[in-house]
């Protein structure tokens, strides 16, 4: 059933195009720390100095909340709860990578 419907090459297909937007959304907000992740696993870590990784807690909670607000669910995890943990299931679509993005892109430049 799995293989039949090529959920591993989906998850490789959208996983990397997630990653893209993510290091792209990286590029353009200074809270973004580092991005990591694979397939469809992904993890943002929020910091309040990028060059000191001074990690940031309240922007964390903050871009969970407003996505929440949006209707898109993530969670924070890490020992101090400032990485954004993503992990979207393996149905994961391109559209709904793209709809991920853009809420998270808004909720960024809001802060």
């Amino acid at each position: 059933m799995l293989r039949d419907e090529q959920v591993l090459e989906n998850a490789q297909r959208v996983g990397a195009t997630m990653l893209d937007g993510l290091n792209a959304l990286a590029r353009k907000y200074e809270c973004i720390g580092d991005v990591r992740g694979t397939g469809l696993y992904f993890g943002v870590e929020m910091v309040r100095d990028r060059a000191k990784k001074d990690t940031d807690i309240a922007t964390a909670l903050k871009v969970v909340n407003g996505l929440r607000q949006r209707r898109v669910l993530i969670s924070a995890t890490g020992p101090d709860a400032s990485v954004l943990k993503i992990r979207p299931p393996l149905v994961f679509a391109a559209k709904d990578a793209d709809r991920l993005l853009t809420e998270l892109d808004k909720v960024l430049a809001a802060l």
